[in-house]
Order: structure tokens, then C-alpha cells, then sequence
């Protein structure tokens, strides 16, 4: 089974528009069952604030779409000793628990944020997908057409 570490953008374009790529393929990962997605624990409370304000979702509703996706959710306390190194690599400190969870469980990031996340692809520590390249991957994979 593949680890792969989903930013909350994707679940976000994933809800938002239902017939985009990112739902798409969110659906492809959940009945192939390659593939595992994780996330911090503070992608929940992103998630939900993020669709509640800006799409008038109710808590409950967000937590029962989430539950579909199989999303493991990482405790800050497991991730928390790699923070710091994650903070060296990614400018955008919202976004180092996602790049420390890469870290702990030696997983790529699929984000559709260019300006946070694009440079990654000149390091080697972490694999960054977009999801054009998450796409290319999983068609080579023979996970998706």
C-alpha cells in the first residue's frame, strides 16, 4: 500500500466540485485501495472551518463525507519531533504538520498549492504531487486510466 499525506485544499476542490479531477481521483484511491491517505490531526479542524464558512456546511455532514475518504488521522504527538525540520523545508508554518507527517511516515504530498509546496520538486526529502502529477503517477501505477 502506497502512504500519501492529502492537504486540505484537495478534500476542499474534492467537495466543492464533485465532477473535478480531484474527486475523481479521490474516489479511483478509495476503490483500489492502494493507496492510504493521511493527515494531521489539525486537517479536521481546517476542513471543517473551511467548508463551514465558505459553503455553509454543517459539522456533521463534514464529518460524515470525511469518514468516506478513509483518511488516517496522525496525532500531533506523533509527528510533533519532526516539526522542526519540516519548518526548515516548507516557508508557510500552516503548512509544516502536513510536510512533518511526510517525514514521520516517509510519504509524498498531494497539494494543489503551487507557491507553498512547488519547490519540494528541486528536494529530495519530499515527493510533491499536484494533482496533474499525482494523475501522471497513478496512470503509470495502473492504479487510474
Amino acid at each position: 500500500m502506497i502512504p500519501l499525506v492529502i492537504d486540505t485544499n484537495i478534500l476542499f476542490s474534492a467537495l466543492y466540485n464533485i465532477n473535478g479531477i480531484e474527486r475523481k481521483i479521490l474516489n479511483i484511491i478509495i476503490k483500489s485501495q492502494e493507496i492510504q491517505l493521511f493527515a494531521p490531526d489539525l486537517f479536521w479542524e481546517e476542513i471543517i472551518r473551511n467548508l463551514q464558512s465558505k459553503l455553509d456546511y454543517k459539522a456533521e455532514d463534514i464529518n460524515n463525507l470525511i469518514s468516506k475518504f478513509d483518511i488516517i488521522k496522525v496525532p500531533f504527538e506523533k509527528y510533533k519531533e519532526k516539526i522542526l525540520e519540516a519548518k526548515k523545508l516548507i516557508s508557510h508554518d500552516n503548512d509544516a504538520p502536513f510536510i512533518a507527517v511526510c517525514l514521520l511516515i516517509n510519504a509524498p504530498i498531494w497539494s494543489g498549492n503551487e507557491n507553498h509546496f512547488k519547490h519540494l520538486l528541486t528536494l529530495e526529502k519530499i515527493i510533491w504531487f499536484n494533482t496533474k502529477r499525482l494523475h501522471n503517477f497513478l496512470n503509470k501505477q495502473d492504479i487510474i486510466d
